[in-house]
């Protein structure tokens, strides 16, 4: 633990942001803090930040990762313009695993579809059931890679509808 410089208030040492009143730490970069969330402690109920989706406190004005002010107020012209840009980023990130999805399930099809033909004896292959083991298993990755594509699916319409929401109010 360590004490903000800016309000004083005790904070995690690994946090970007203080949860606080927002202040940036300038020895700490995101690579160092990668996958440190702040840890749930009795008594304090969790909440997911709508920007980066990490887990923070629920009495948190600001997200300690990505530095979002989570109090309820009228969006800025540069939050808008960050809003927009996850947003952007959700999207491609979706339509790449979307690709890796459907190129997984592809090559597992035409192990498939060889498996079935060694077995019919139409090609000559020395094991089979090994392929359709193999394909097995690219279809298991597929779906791994569609459960991504859906996170950032859900993460570029949780965008949206926050941006949306927020911006309706003004």
């Amino acid at each position: 633990m360590k004490e903000c410089p800016s309000c004083g208030n005790t904070i995690p040492k690994e946090v970007i942001y203080c949860p606080y009143c927002g202040a940036r730490f300038a020895d700490l970069s995101p690579t160092q803090t990668k996958g440190n969330e702040q840890r749930q402690k009795p008594g304090f109920k969790m909440q997911k930040c709508p920007l980066c989706d990490k887990k923070i406190r629920e009495d948190a004005k600001f997200c300690p990762q990505c530095g979002w002010d989570l109090t309820d107020y009228e969006l800025t012209p540069p939050q808008i313009a960050r809003i927009q840009e996850e947003i952007q980023n959700a999207r491609f990130r979706a339509m790449h695993w979307h690709i890796t999805m459907v190129q997984f399930t592809t090559v597992g099809l035409v192990l498939i579809i060889f498996s079935i033909l060694a077995s019919f004896e139409v090609i000559v292959v020395q094991a089979p059931w090994v392929m359709s083991g193999i394909a097995a298993a690219f279809w298991f990755v597929a779906a791994a890679f569609g459960f991504l594509a859906q996170r950032y699916n859900n993460k570029q319409d949780r965008l949206k509808m926050m941006l949306r929401d927020r911006q309706s109010s003004q």
